[in-house]
């Protein structure tokens, strides 16, 4: 273990005190693996034996591929890779130094011809080292303003490599980099079609473009938006004089279809030019006018005092600057907007403005807008639908956790003629519909076996409270009516198909309940009928009883009738008691 330490450590004096002697390559770091050996180019070989006695030497590939080593002669390498060169090297070396260690490093790699031409400001042929690359024989050539950075050409044999050069530049993109070799002929064309891009991005200037490339792709080249680049206004004009309004936020932060459709194709000579921002915000989505609202000091009015549209005063709360955009539209989302910070989606806070202007759970002031910010309603994704007897029916979205309770609210709770106990709850589960059953006032006062959890699709009914008089006695159809305000007592008994022959009109009861006392009110119809007495017929309130008694002996029939079951009862009695 200690000998092979002391080799390498010998190994690195060597190095050391070698190149520190010499004019030995100490540029660019190269991957052994890579450089292809060809002549000219210059290898130290080490051979370290087992007593840590240290050899060294230098050999040069010479014009036909070989080099030359001391006992083992001529070894081709010509084409071969430095690791590839160094293995065969080390297998011819280790034949008369058994037990050695052989190392083979470049010393110096070779110089060679090249050429470049085209829209260089040097052209010509230029000496370079074997491990260059085309981005260092454009520097020593120097590019014109009119060359191309996207077509550049490197002629190789019967080969034509073809070179974006500006992606190297833009993205680090190495395979757009390649090492030159010997013999190289470079030619830097003429740019092609072009673009230019203007305003607040971080690289203005006019950027060569490729069939199929589009809006981004030359932004990207550009460098992208400065921080103070509106993703709004930003314009594209055409050489044919038409000018077409670009929006960037879509481009940026939109779904797929959007970044598609703001992804626009390119032409040779348009000119794109981004604005700065100003102070506005953008309310965007489901809403009736999205688009930037300007924040000024003062919001001005016209002439006849109505306020300049697109403009808030600063500092105005979300749901003002919603309503500065139309308000939401019925398929946007209260429960779920999004404050996207300087536009990015991906820095965001939710807003339940429900919560807050309904619920006045938390305070809308301590939600800051700050210019740049993008406020983005989204779609309702999840609903159920009030039906009924509720103040504003209709489809309502659905956060989870949501209850009977918070939808009733949202529906601006039930009316006057609501059922106060009978509520239903239509569930489609496993392609069937299930009724719930629910009592209302204890859903509303949150008792939780009524106040079920609601799912999305979900549909509540509320019914209406019906307001009866009941009809009983001696009538033809006693049962109970739908009571109507202003209707009278013979307006409900004629309702009820008149009285029976039997009925007792003297004797007429209402039995009304006031002030949760039940009160009963005599009505002596035989006045209402026989003498037109019509201020005795009352007028009938909700939930009253009108009750016609029976009478009991109606005239001479009745008493004969009486009399006859008298002698007939006597007659039966009289052999058995013996009367």
């Amino acid at each position: 273990m200690r000998k092979k330490l002391f080799s390498v450590f010998l190994l690195i004096f060597i190095f050391a005190l070698t190149f520190a002697q010499e004019g030995v390559y100490f540029g660019k770091i190269i991957d052994p693996d890579k450089y292809i050996l060809g002549p000219g180019d210059k290898l130290r070989v080490f051979i370290i034996r087992e007593t840590n006695q240290t050899d060294s030497f230098d050999v040069l590939v010479s014009p036909t591929g070989y080099v030359v080593l001391p006992l083992a002669g001529s070894v081709k390498v010509l084409n071969m890779t430095l690791s590839e060169a160094g293995k065969e090297i080390s297998k011819q070396l280790l034949k008369f130094y058994p037990r050695s260690n052989v190392i083979v490093d470049l010393a110096y790699p070779r110089n060679m011809k090249i050429s470049i031409t085209g829209e260089v400001t040097n052209p010509g042929i230029y000496s370079v080292s074997a491990i260059s690359t085309l981005d260092d024989v454009i520097k020593l050539a120097g590019l014109k303003s009119s060359a191309s950075l996207r077509n550049i050409q490197i002629r190789r044999g019967n080969k034509i490599l073809e070179v974006d050069y500006l992606r190297f530049l833009k993205y680090g993109d190495v395979n757009q980099n390649p090492y030159i070799e010997e013999g190289d002929l470079i030619y830097v064309p003429l740019m092609g079609k072009s673009v230019k891009v203007l305003g607040q991005v971080k690289n203005p200037g006019i950027y060569e473009i490729k069939d199929g490339e589009k809006l981004k792709d030359v932004l990207d080249m550009a460098g992208g938006l400065k921080a103070q680049g509106s993703f709004f206004g930003a314009t594209l004009d055409r050489i044919d004089g038409t000018r077409i309004e670009l929006n960037l936020y879509d481009l940026y932060y939109g779904d797929e279809n959007k970044k598609e459709s703001a992804n626009i194709a390119l032409q040779s000579g348009d000119t794109i030019t981004v604005f700065p921002e100003i102070k506005r915000v953008y309310v965007l989505g489901f809403v009736k006018n999205p688009g930037p609202i300007q924040l000024v000091e003062e919001v001005k009015v016209t002439p006849e005092g109505i306020e300049v549209t697109g403009q808030a005063s600063m500092g105005a709360k979300i749901s003002e600057l919603i309503q500065k955009a139309g308000g939401i539209l019925p398929n946007g989302s209260l429960r779920n907007i999004e404050l996207r910070i300087k536009g990015d989606p991906n820095n965001k806070i939710i807003v339940d403005l429900y919560r807050i202007l309904v619920l006045g759970e938390e305070l809308e002031e301590e939600i800051k807008v700050n210019p740049g910010d993008v406020i983005y309603v989204p779609p309702i994704l999840r609903s159920v639908k009030v039906l009924g007897q509720v103040k504003i029916p209709g489809i309502y979205e659905l956060n989870p956790g949501d209850r009977i309770r918070d939808i009733l609210l949202k529906a601006g709770g039930i009316t006057e003629k609501a059922s106060r106990e009978s509520g239903e709850l239509e569930r489609i589960e496993n392609g069937k519909k299930v009724v719930y059953k629910f009592n209302v006032t204890n859903a509303i006062q949150g008792i939780e076996k009524d106040n079920l959890e609601l799912k999305d699709g979900d549909t509540i009914y509320i019914g209406e409270l019906r307001r009866l008089v009941y009809v009983l006695g001696q009538v033809n159809n006693p049962a109970a009516y739908e009571y109507r305000e202003g209707r009278k007592l013979t307006e409900y008994i004629s309702m009820a198909g008149g009285l029976k022959d039997r009925a007792d009109l003297s004797r007429v009861a209402v039995v009304r309940e006031v002030d949760g006392e039940t009160k009963v009110i005599p009505i002596n119809m035989n006045e209402i009928i026989n003498r037109g007495r019509s201020n005795l017929d009352i007028e009938i309130k909700e939930n009253d009883i009108i009750f016609v008694p029976e009478v009991f002996v109606k005239g001479w029939q009745d008493i004969v009738n009486i009399l006859s079951g008298i002698f007939y009862v006597y007659s039966l009695l009289k052999p058995i008691v013996g009367w």
